[in-house]
């Protein structure tokens, strides 16, 4: 017996009407539409980043959208995703819909040198670029070993910016500490979005 998308958004929710969410979320995968719109956990792996890779090596072909509308959040899982989205063989548009903060604005900026994706957004859609940030403790010693990593990585992510955008690195050294944001007309500008719709 085959199981559908229905049998699955109703044993998940009581009897009526179901969850708006999770029936979106589901009936959006059936059309090979990737939603991000909550603040960016390690849950991505399983709502994101594993629903793309198997639709990506499916052997279809078929476009895949990613719709971002998030306010950002944890940066390893986000990367992790933008990881996939780099190799991605399937033709892929990122979809701004209304903000891509933070770690949601570093992955509508993935896959800028993979000829197979786009991305998109709307003219009142909204980007920031920021340095995020981190809450550390410990031992003296482990919150050092933490905050020379963090450097380590912030320095990735500057490469990362740097090679995915027309942001060069004068303009880079004047916003990094800096809560930049952006409409949609500045994010055209600076290469992040490929068409405004």
């Amino acid at each position: 017996m085959e199981i559908t998308v229905d049998d699955i958004i109703n044993a998940l929710t009581p009897k009526g009407l179901p969850d708006p969410i999770i029936y979106q979320y589901y009936k959006n995968l059936e059309k090979r539409k990737i939603i991000i719109n909550e603040q960016i956990s390690d849950n991505l792996l399983e709502t994101a980043t594993l629903p793309f890779v198997e639709m990506d090596n499916d052997g279809t072909g078929k476009p895949i959208e990613i719709i971002i509308s998030t306010v950002g959040g944890e940066i390893y899982s986000g990367f992790n995703f933008v990881d996939q989205i780099e190799k991605a063989k399937s033709p892929v548009t990122i979809h701004i819909m209304s903000m891509a903060a933070s770690m949601g604005f570093l992955i509508a900026m993935a896959g800028k040198n993979n000829p197979n994706v786009e991305t998109i957004c709307h003219p009142f859609s909204v980007g920031l670029l920021h340095s995020g940030s981190q809450y550390m403790e410990g031992s003296a010693h482990a919150v050092k070993d933490t905050f020379d990593f963090s450097q380590h990585y912030e320095e990735k992510i500057k490469d990362y910016i740097l090679s995915h955008s027309k942001i060069d690195a004068d303009l880079y050294e004047k916003v990094e500490r800096k809560e930049y944001w952006m409409d949609a007309d500045e994010m055209k500008r600076l290469g992040i979005v490929d068409e405004i719709i």
